[in-house]
């Protein structure tokens, strides 16, 4: 098998260990929970799962010093009180497992019965001192103490019916009492048993009572006449009764009353019968009962008798600490479970895949697990206790069972029923039979060994299904095969040979054939438990009590190895991964895992606490089964390929976390990465990401500490211990620590063995505190020395000679920024003042502006502080001598073209130190600022410049810039000629530098900065004056031109003469002064085009008199001819002029303002008559007439002919100068309504 197939670990699948060890025993409201006591504690079975699913949590010591007595359900079942040996009620809440409430019982001995009401208001409790005590659940408190009952309380049951409420109890003097639970008093006594009261049960209809007792009676009661009705006897000791309605009896009960009264009894006789009160018959009677009687007359067989109505079940619990749960419709048992099994001598798997085990225990039962739902069954046949169980794999249904009562017994499990049957017994034996084993090739026989130091090999024929309880087993061979008793025997995978183990410390090997001696091994030093075969090689193995396993040679019948490892007797062995591999088991509870090849033990599997007696594995070896003297029966699951796969899962996550956490660090974002630190566990990451986060916030961790999750804060507490062992390591450490006694104070981190973490911290903590102190008092040692060489202070010495000493080199360093107010590592504020004098303003031309200040800085430098040295000064004044001696901020104004300060020959400084250390520097300073300008809204634009202040050489770790109060002082007098100033504000920012920024003249990191921001309007009036009401005027004189007459051409060219400012960027005025040359512009253009018109010579054709027409007549004046005469047919041009053609053309006439209408017809020779079209005298409109001269008639005769073809058309005709008339009075309102628009846009634009 390859090195990838062995075996590393098992895990726990599940465990089933006692779980009802006597005591009281209760069901749910749905049946789906059974609540057994066992010990010290109360256990909660799941009925579907059929194993625990919690128990209250109580530790061991108390399970074994304050054991209970006795428990109860209440509030719907999620709520258990019990009673416990210290005299304490305690209510537990199962759910969450934990301790509701305690209090004191009152009792003055144990409590051995509980009860509560049906809405779990009220509690009755009775003891072994005989009295019944009522309490208040609500307030803890006890309402009423009853008495009567002599000896200990054995029954309590509330009683209610729309009358009264009554408490029942009864005890050793067998009678039963009632007391009114809201007075107290007694109400009812029922006498009529003549021992122990065991069981009492109301009927439905609240007026019946049947009670049960050891006196073998059952009697019916009427509850309001306090008198027996019937008393029924039973002819056996009864433990418990349920009262039955009739709808819920057996299916086979055909014979039922609706007004019968019907119950169920169980006692010694370990058969549950139903009767007929009214009647007194016994009308059921349990066919098969799985619990045996008692042994002896008057002994218990069943303890406890559970009914639950809404599943209509019930079940029943034997003195054997059996549960058995019956189904009441078919009176059928629905599963089985042991409660206590005492000690597991033996299991063995069979069944297909694995799906039963079979177990021995101390009783004479085979127990039967289903491993699915764990529901046992009990096999009965053995008298005495089993001690061995043995299977194989050719029948997998097969089972052999050894005992203490010298017996032998083969059972057969049915593959439809899944029930087990014995087909065959046998005694051969004279001594308890230890050992048994079957053969593996075919179930032909099985050899057994006993106490009587004999080796039997028994005969099993064939067809073993075919056999019904009387197979008859026979022994081939016996021999005497060791001296004393024989622990094991096991037989070879090819059925040729047996080997047995001996308490003589001997091992010997057999042949199957006829029990001929092959060998005997020696070399143990104490018995040999167990011995067993190698499914491969020829080889045996043993294990001993001299806590040793040893693999022997089949054919040298030599030793090959030893294996040593376990502390105690080694009980048990098998052969895992093809002979590769060992599993054993000891008396100390452990089992082991070993790898045969290199001799290692490679896991310890630890769930038992006592010895583990036997071993069984799965054919397919992935799950194994345990048991032992602890009554616990351990199923392993085989998790090797699972943990493999996890581990390479888990090195892939941590790869992965690795480079996460490479990352955030490389990004300082350090947060993220001491949590992820902490999640992996690297002390050595999380100390750097600690000193990293103290150099950033100057060891405060607080706010940090709070963000982590309490995990987080364990691993960091527990990183902060290891690194206080060391004393480079110690500063971190305690900072940490002094965070997380926060923590710990506020009881926000509570981690397990928390005082012996801090008693590991305390001898470290103590031994740095020393030395910090030690180096502390040198340190004052050194400094005392070093002031000693300074000069002292003078009794009386001027502001100079003050400042000098107080300057002097041993006791202050100008080159070293003065401590902070509160810590001396926090940063110094310099809180700052401007005094505005004068703002000059040339950025029109080069975007800057000049500003004469004073600037005030004002701080405190604690050592020059001199309230104890001269108490008779109050200020000391200074000027640049004083700056030169003291430490002050190094402050630029970042946005400076040039900058000066200011004073005749020396620099104006002044300088005032209070007496506790408050300096104040004044200099005045001239400077010239950069403004970037805005001009879009020239000349209404409003700028913002800026005056900014910046750290020189201390960043923000060191020294922070801030305002004071009213921080911006402007001058009274204070004017500017161009600009007005608006408003003025202040901020305080950050300004960050990297390493690249260094041509700044900067250092890298995150500076101080300060500044003012001036708003400054522009004047407008100039602007206004100068330009805009000029072209306002200049446009409006330009419409005059819209009155005058189209003959007057001199005066309209002079008004759109004008000259314009020359920009080269867009800007509001360049806006207002292209609009306005626009206007001007379409002026020239309108009286162009009206001079153009009104000089032609003729008449215009017009369908219609309107903006469209006169428009595309005036500029197409051809097209609208050729129009015309497209219109006009050439019949109607016959017509009309062929009475035309002798006209005469004389009358020559000047028609220079005439219109005429010519019209060439066919070739004709006859003279052409002249037509001569007149004016009508209407100016605005004019049709005409026409006169036709001839000449050869007299001049003096005309005539007047038909409308003319333009009327006939509903042409219309108007001469040029009427156009003109008619486009100067449209101008005359287009122009000045468009030049209103243009100005609401233009202002709209600059005031919005």
């Amino acid at each position: 098998m390859s090195k990838a197939n062995l075996k590393e670990a098992f895990e726990v699948e599940s465990k089933y260990g006692a779980f009802y060890t006597g005591g009281n025993v209760q069901w749910s409201a749905n049946a789906e929970y059974l609540f057994c006591q066992k010990g010290g504690t109360v256990s909660i079975l799941s009925m579907s799962k059929g194993s625990v699913i919690s128990s209250l949590c109580i530790t061991e010591a108390d399970q074994l010093e304050d054991t209970i007595n006795c428990f109860a359900l209440c509030n719907e079942d999620t709520g258990i009180i019990t009673h416990h040996k210290s005299g304490l009620f305690k209510l537990w809440d199962w759910k969450t497992n934990k301790l509701m409430k305690l209090w004191k019982s009152i009792h003055k001995g144990p409590v051995m019965q509980i009860t509560l009401s049906n809405n779990s208001i009220l509690m009755a409790s009775g003891g072994s001192d005989g009295s019944v005590r009522l309490w208040n659940l609500q307030h803890h408190a006890c309402t009423h103490n009853f008495k009567g009952i002599q000896g200990v309380v054995s029954v309590l049951e509330f009683y209610s019916n729309n009358e009264k409420s009554l408490l029942f109890g009864a005890g050793d003097n067998t009678k039963i009492y009632g007391w009114d639970i809201i007075t107290g008093q007694e109400k009812i006594i029922l006498s009529g048993h003549f021992s122990k009261v065991t069981s009492l049960s109301f009927h439905e209809n609240g007026n019946y009572l049947v009670s049960s007792g050891r006196d073998r009676v059952l009697i019916l009661w009427d509850i309001s006449t306090g008198t027996s009705i019937r008393v029924l006897p039973v002819y056996e000791g009864i433990e418990g009764i349920f009262i039955i309605s009739a709808k819920c009896l057996p299916v086979f009960i055909t014979s039922r009353k609706s007004d019968g009264i019907y119950v169920a009894s169980a006692g010694e006789k370990g058969v549950v019968k139903i009767w007929e009160m009214k009647t007194g018959k016994q009308i059921y009677v349990q066919d098969d009962p799985l619990v045996p009687p008692s042994k002896e007359e008057g002994g218990l067989s069943i303890t406890h008798l559970l009914y639950n109505s809404i599943s209509n079940i019930f079940a029943v619990v034997s003195v054997d600490h059996n549960i058995i749960v019956h189904s009441m419709e078919l009176f059928e048992c629905k599963k089985q479970l042991v409660g206590y099994s005492d000690e597991i001598l033996d299991v063995a798997y069979l069944g297909d895949n694995d799906s039963h085990i079979a177990l021995a225990t101390n009783s004479c039962d085979i127990k039967l697990y289903e491993i699915a739902s764990m529901n046992c069954q009990l096999l009965c046949g053995h008298t005495d206790s089993i001690l061995a169980l043995a299977t194989t794999l050719v029948n997998v249904n097969l089972l052999l069972s050894s005992a203490k009562d010298n017996s032998v017994r083969v059972w057969l499990l049915d593959k439809d029923t899944m029930r087990m049957s014995c087909i065959g017994h046998a005694v051969r034996h004279t001594a308890s039979i230890s050992s048994i084993a079957i053969s593996q090739t075919l179930p032909k026989f099985f050899t057994t060994v006993a106490q009587d130091s004999c080796l039997k090999l028994w005969e099993l024929p064939n067809n073993l299904e075919s056999h019904n309880q009387d197979l008859s087993l026979n022994v081939r061979h016996t021999i005497l095969a060791h001296q004393k008793d024989i622990n094991c025997v096991t037989i070879s995978p090819n059925d040729k040979l047996i080997a047995t183990a001996s308490q003589d410390k001997t091992a010997k090997l057999w042949y199957a054939e006829n029990l001929q001696l092959v060998g005997v091994l020696h070399g143990h030093r104490r018995g040999v438990w167990c011995v067993r075969f190698s499914p491969i090689d020829q080889v045996l193995l043993t294990t001993s009590a001299d806590c040793t396993m040893k693999l022997w040679s089949l054919t040298e019948l030599n030793c090959l190895k030893t294996f040593e490892g376990h502390e105690s007797s080694v009980l048990r062995g098998e052969f895992l991964s093809c002979g590769m591999q060992l599993i054993t088991s000891g008396g100390d509870g452990l089992l082991k895992l070993w790898n045969i090849k290199t001799s290692e033990c490679i896991s310890t599997l630890n769930q038992h606490e006592s010895h583990v007696w036997t071993l069984a594995v799965t054919k397919d070896q992935k799950h194994m089964i345990s048991g032992g003297s602890d009554s616990l029966l351990v199923i392993w699951r085989d998790v090797t390929e699972e943990r493999k796969a996890q581990a390479a899962s888990e090195k892939a996550q941590f790869v992965l976390e690795e480079q996460r956490l490479a990352n955030l660090l490389k990004a300082e974002e350090l947060q993220a990465a001491l949590k992820l630190a902490l999640k992996l566990e690297r002390p050595l990451q999380v100390l750097k990401i600690i000193e990293a986060i103290s150099k950033k916030t100057n060891n405060e961790f607080t706010e940090i500490i709070k963000e982590l999750k309490p995990y987080h804060k364990e691993t960091l507490l527990k990183c902060a211990v290891t690194w206080n062992m060391n004393s480079r390591n110690s500063l971190a450490a305690q900072v940490i620590i002094n965070a997380l006694i926060t923590e710990i104070g506020t009881q926000e981190l509570q981690t397990p063995n928390l005082s012996s973490t801090l008693e590991v911290m305390m001898p470290y903590t103590d031994r740095h505190f020393k030395r910090l102190t030690k180096l502390l008092q040198d340190l004052y040692l050194l400094t005392y020395t070093f002031n000693r060489n300074c000069p002292s202070f003078g009794s009386s010495m001027t502001q100079t000679e003050l400042l000098q000493e107080l300057a002097n080199e041993c006791r202050y360093d100008k080159m070293v920024r003065p401590p902070g107010v509160i810590n001396e590592t926090d940063p110094i504020r310099i809180y700052t003042k401007a005094f505005i004098y004068t703002i000059r303003s040339n950025m029109a031309k080069t975007l800057r502006f000049d500003v004469h200040l004073m600037m005030q800085f004002r701080y405190l430098d604690k050592r020059l502080k001199f309230t104890d040295i001269a108490p008779y000064l109050s200020q000391i004044y200074g000027g640049q001598n004083a700056h030169k001696l003291i430490w002050t901020p190094t402050v630029y104004v970042a946005n400076e073209r040039t900058s000066a300060v200011m004073g005749n020959g020396v620099k104006d400084l002044l300088i005032s130190i209070s007496s506790y250390g408050m300096v104040i520097l004044n200099t005045r300073l001239e400077t010239t600022l950069n403004c970037g300008l805005r001009l879009e809204k020239f000349p209404f634009d409003v700028q913002e410049c800026p005056l900014v202040f910046e750290s020189w050489t201390h960043n923000v770790n060191e020294m922070v810039l801030d305002w004071d109060e009213d921080p911006i002082v402007i001058a009274d007098n204070l004017y500017l000629t161009e600009y007005k100033l608006m408003d003025t504000w202040v901020n305080r920012s950050g300004i960050s530098y990297t390493p690249s920024q260094y041509h700044y003249g900067h250092f890298a990191g995150n500076f101080s900065s300060i500044n003012i921001t001036f708003k400054l309007a522009r004047e407008m009036g100039f602007f206004m004056m100068d330009y805009y009401i000029p072209s306002i005027l200049i446009v409006v004189i330009s419409w005059v031109s819209f009155w005058l007459h189209q003959d007057a051409s001199a005066p309209r060219i002079v008004l759109v003469e004008n000259s314009l400012p020359k920009v080269s960027y867009i800007k509001a005025s360049e806006i207002w002064f292209l609009g306005c040359t626009i206007f001007l512009f379409a002026a020239m253009v309108e009286f162009a085009f009206v001079n153009t018109i009104y000089r032609r010579k003729k008449n215009v054709p017009l369908k219609k008199v309107n903006s469209k027409y006169i428009l595309k007549s005036t500029l197409t004046p051809r097209l609208a001819r050729k129009q015309f005469q497209k219109n006009t047919t050439g019949l109607e041009r016959s017509r009309s002029w062929s009475s035309l053609d002798n006209a005469s053309t004389n009358n020559d006439q000047d028609f220079t303002s005439q219109n005429y209408l010519t019209v060439h017809s066919f070739p004709s020779a006859l003279n052409i008559p002249s037509v001569k079209i007149e004016e009508d005298k209407d100016p605005d409109y004019s049709v005409g007439s026409i006169t036709t001269i001839d000449s050869t008639l007299p001049p003096a005769k005309s005539f007047t002919r038909r409308p003319t073809l333009a009327k006939l058309h509903n042409f219309t005709t108007m001469t040029p100068q009427q156009i003109a008339q008619w486009i100067d009075k449209r101008s005359r309102i287009v122009f000045p309504v468009s030049f209103i628009i243009f100005n609401i846009l233009y202002w709209s634009f600059i005031w919005i």
